[in-house]
């Protein structure tokens, strides 16, 4: 790995310190007091309730059990301006149910469609900056 790597992957670093650090279930954030997550810097990410209630009631039992949150974005600026992955396959199918599209592995998604995923529900997903390095 060369210099410039080195530094872009310090940087990256950087850039999502805002991450979630562990996630945790829909269905287990619903039971706390205070839905939250722990972040790779050390504060607190916390969820509405509200939008966790109406996740779980939109994605059905079988999903919320199985769906980790936060939903991390992949942003793929490779894949063209405002792509981003959804790598986990839970996440994926609970999004594709959410926008009444088409499941697909990997799914990827464009500004328009995490617009929307935001304004539904501000609280549950991150952005996350990636880039893929040539071999």
């Amino acid at each position: 790995m060369g210099e410039i790597e080195r530094v872009l992957i310090a940087e990256l670093r950087v850039a999502n310190r805002h991450v979630a650090r562990i996630r945790k279930s829909l269905k287990e954030l619903l039971k706390e007091e205070h839905p939250s997550v722990l972040l790779m810097d050390g504060s607190r990410h916390y969820f509405r309730r509200s939008e966790l209630r109406d996740l779980a009631s939109r994605i059905g039992d079988d999903l919320a059990e199985r769906l980790m949150l936060p939903i991390i974005l992949v942003s793929r600026p490779d894949m063209g301006e405002g792509a981003v992955v959804v790598e986990d396959s839970v996440a994926a199918r609970a999004i594709a149910k959410l926008l009444g599209i088409e499941y697909r592995e990997p799914m990827i998604l464009y500004r328009p469609h995490v617009a929307a995923l935001r304004a539904m529900y501000d609280t549950v997903f991150q952005v996350v900056l990636s880039i893929e390095f040539e071999p």
